[in-house]
């Protein structure tokens, strides 16, 4: 062994000394919720692939100057550093750099304590006084996944969001010899296509879950040569370009997580637990609470809310005494006609609609005991807006209908332009607007809704040397604008839209909530596929109804809700019917952040029963959903549960049947639980307790 080999061994131990000698363990004894096998198998991950002394391929690549990272790296001196650490993580950078070029590479390296899990980035500077050569086909996860002998793995994944019934709709494929599955987000909005989770289920008892955390156009692929093991490569769909002197940009994140269990679902509960931990805002501080909001727009439509009927409706909820804590205002209160996205660029309020700007509405809801959401979209800009005519040295033009598909041409010919947010001028006027704004009317939630396919503005014109840097420019300030509200407002809450859902990925998760994961709206079916596909995934999902029916508000029940009714129409029932549900689903909505467990075949069809469950093991509580459709010709069905204690007794309480029952956690997980339901469609709801 040569003494530079020694050396540099020798500082990677020492990297680790450092972690050690604070106290803190970075691979603690398992918990209950992981195992030692699950945390071997990724502190073996780590030090195979991080250490400066590996003798694995890194677990990422790319091609510089013509030739491939592999080749390159191990001729590039590396550094190791220990970036910071709490009790939660621990941060390393390894760093390698060109000696010609001056080409710095660094991959920031995020090891998580309590869970089996790393997250990395690779960032790329230009050093040198001389741009660089071209840097292209950069995947920042690109590493093979070994396999047990004589298993066929499968991979678990979802389709995205598209506004239709079968959105989230899980998927699998078999990843059988000399396979190959790609997969990419549409349009440049990471889970309009696919969401950006995959579970590669090794065998029957382990796997490994990978993640994209990029808001932006992501591709990702999975093949096996041969009977060989699985390839996993994934990072932007495309990146070709040079960096000028002093410039850096970022790669997509990706997270890797390791798990062993019964099936893969024991995967997909213990990332839930990730994302919700570690991925999930925390308003000042402290974990988050969802809203249970409502919304005017079953009576009012977005173009006609005023001061006036504003005020209106707040004072007849509020004395129905219903128990929401948010007021929700949506699209249309700034200077529009009777199309409310003609106008997007004019972020003033009406000044006919609301003379007096938004502070009074705002200044009613909270008088009313409710926080004030308030939607936005300030990445769209439309022909004769203040934005459009003020600024469009800002804007990214569309690009020619005839570079569009088909079914998107209409932002071309309706002259959608984007505010591009890697502008450091747009960006920084961005930040300032809405940020006073949320000062001066007293916001509480941000909302921000993006209903364009930027993909084709960014490589609309783009040169040939510098494909990809027009994306990376603008989600990076886009994640920019985001943490520049939560630091000026620290208890705010963001929510991302994008068409509904369409904006899901780590990177989005760790800012924001998705309160309309869809825009299939309001179908009870719809609502139900939405959860049984998604919850699979993250932990706070949910929508809420337009309606005072309670197969409609069951079927919209999650970790947020939103309720919607005609306040002027509605009858004392209905008034009574909504507060009733509401009290309900309250006591309950803390086990939907619990574990997920689909209890029957997915399903769309009006003629089968659809069935899952809430776990919170942590409470010895949860909660089952039981669907009738409407052509469902049995009045009986029965499930078997998940993930109960076989020797624990759980007390059932049925919310359509007064008398409670007991059995047994071996009982409800091997003979099942039987709920009837007579009537058509019904929604029934059991809630445990484990005695």
């Amino acid at each position: 062994m040569s003494a530079r080999i020694s050396k540099r061994r020798l500082l990677s131990w020492l990297c680790w000394l450092l972690v050690l000698g604070t106290g803190y363990s970075p691979w603690p004894a398992a918990g209950a919720e992981v195992t030692a096998e699950e945390m071997s198998r990724a502190r073996q991950f780590v030090e195979s692939s991080f250490a400066l002394e590996t003798q694995d391929q890194r677990p990422f690549s790319f091609v510089y100057n013509g030739r491939s990272s592999a080749e390159l790296l191990p001729r590039w001196q590396p550094r190791l550093r220990l970036e910071k650490q709490t009790d939660q993580c621990f941060e390393r950078a390894l760093a390698f750099a060109d000696p010609q070029t001056q080409l710095a590479v660094r991959c920031v390296v995020t090891v998580y304590r309590d869970f089996p899990a790393v997250e990395w980035t690779l960032y790329f500077k230009n050093e040198g006084s001389k741009t660089t050569p071209i840097l292209e086909q950069v995947q920042p996860m690109d590493g093979s996944v070994p396999l047990e002998a004589g298993v066929t793995p499968k991979l678990y994944y979802a389709e995205g969001s598209h506004a239709l019934i079968t959105d989230f709709q899980p998927l699998e494929r078999d990843l059988a010899n000399n396979e190959r599955l790609s997969l990419a987000s549409f349009g440049g909005r990471p889970s309009d296509g696919f969401l950006p989770f995959f579970n590669l289920a090794q065998s029957d008892h382990n796997g490994v879950v990978l993640a994209i955390g990029w808001t932006g156009q992501w591709a990702a692929e999975f093949s096996r040569n041969g009977a060989g093991p699985v390839r996993m490569r994934a990072g932007m769909e495309r990146t070709h370009l040079v960096l000028h002197p002093g410039e850096e940009i970022r790669t997509p994140a990706i997270l890797l997580m390791f798990w062993s269990g019964d099936d893969r679902m024991s995967g997909q509960n213990l990332f839930r637990k990730l994302l919700l931990r570690h991925y999930t805002p925390k308003p000042g501080g402290a974990p988050i609470d969802p809203p249970v909001a409502y919304s005017p727009h079953a009576e009012i439509p977005f173009e006609g809310t005023t001061e006036t009927n504003m005020l209106q409706v707040i004072g007849r909820i509020s004395a129905h005494h219903l128990p929401v804590d948010y007021w929700w205002i949506d699209a249309g209160w700034y200077d529009c006609d009777k199309n409310w996205a003609r106008w997007v660029g004019n972020w003033r309020p009406s000044s006919e609609r609301y003379p007096n700007g938004l502070k009074p509405v705002a200044d009613a809801a909270h008088q009313a005991g409710l926080k004030f959401l308030l939607w936005f979209e300030p990445e769209r800009v439309m022909p004769g807006t203040w934005l459009y005519q003020n600024h469009a040295d800002w804007l990214l033009p569309p690009p020619p209908a005839t570079n569009l598909p088909p079914e998107l041409r209409y932002m071309a010919n309706d002259g959608f332009h984007l505010l591009n947010l890697g502008n450091p001028d747009a960006l920084s006027w961005v930040e300032r607007t809405f940020s006073g704004m949320i000062s001066k009317v007293g916001i509480d939630a941000y909302r921000n809704d993006f209903n364009m396919y930027p993909v084709y503005y960014w490589r609309n014109g783009e040169s040939p040397d510098r494909q990809g840097i027009n994306e990376i420019r603008y989600v990076l300030g886009l994640y920019a604008y985001f943490d520049s509200l939560v630091r000026d407002h620290p208890r705010l809450l963001l929510d991302t839209c994008a068409s509904g859902g369409r904006r899901i990925d780590f990177e989005m998760l760790r800012r924001c909530l998705v309160l309309t994961r869809s825009d299939y709206l309001w179908d009870p079916v719809g609502q139900q596929c939405h959860t049984y596909g998604l919850a699979q995934w993250i932990p706070l999902t949910g929508i809420g109804a337009a309606s005072a029916n309670p197969y409609n508000c069951r079927s919209g029940m999650g970790s947020h809700y939103v309720e919607t009714i005609n306040t002027q129409a509605a009858s004392q029932q209905d008034w009574e019917t909504v507060r009733q549900f509401l009290r309900q689903y309250l006591s309950i909505r803390p086990l939907f952040q619990g574990d997920f467990y689909p209890l029957s075949p997915y399903s769309t069809a009006q003629k089968d029963w659809l069935a899952f469950q809430f776990d919170r093991s942590d409470l010895g509580e949860g909660v089952v959903q039981i669907f009738r459709r409407t052509e469902c010709p049995e009045e009986t069905w029965t499930v078997r549960l998940r993930g109960l204690d076989p020797n624990a007794c759980y007390l059932l309480a049925n919310w359509d049947e007064d008398q409670p029952q007991t059995k047994t956690g071996r009982e409800l997980m091997d003979q099942g639980l039987t709920v009837h339901l007579k009537s058509k469609p019904a929604a029934g709801v059991v809630v445990y307790r484990k005695q």
